[in-house]
């Protein structure tokens, strides 16, 4: 049996999730849960964008840069945050495809800011769409909802 290429291969979990003790092992020909995978994806996204530039020695442009500079307006600052989203996921999370990112308003509270991720990703034998909603609170924490 010959061992397909990377891009033909479903990208499962992370190797710390792989290496917990209470995570369900699968074959490598079965590949992980759908769900495990949105799962794991989430947790990766979250991990990425609550990470600060220079925080990591290791990859040093790991994570977003701090966005408090208050010459900058709401909507200026919206779109300054979906670049560094895009730029961030594209270098460091390599199972996120062909991803748009929407700035969605939030009347009910004006100090945070939505965002929604909508990309395509290698789950199982399939590509599948999938939306992740990411809330930047005004902790300046980003929640994956």
């Amino acid at each position: 049996m010959a061992i397909p290429d990377a891009d033909d291969t479903a990208f499962g979990v992370s190797l710390f999730q792989r290496m917990d003790t209470g995570f369900q092992h699968s074959s490598y020909i079965q590949g992980p849960a759908t769900e495990d995978v949105l799962a794991s994806l989430k947790l990766s996204v979250s991990n990425l964008l609550n990470a600060r530039v220079g925080e990591a020695l290791s990859a040093p442009e790991l994570g977003l840069i701090d966005f408090n500079d208050a010459s900058l307006s709401s909507h200026d600052l919206a779109i300054q945050i979906k670049r560094a989203i895009t730029r961030c996921i594209r270098l460091y999370e390599p199972r996120i495809q062909d991803m748009e990112i929407l700035v969605l308003p939030d009347e009910s509270s004006p100090l945070n800011l939505r965002f929604q991720i909508a990309a395509s990703v290698n789950v199982g034998a399939m590509h599948r769409n999938v939306r992740i909603d990411l809330l930047l609170d005004s902790n300046r924490k980003y929640r994956v909802t």
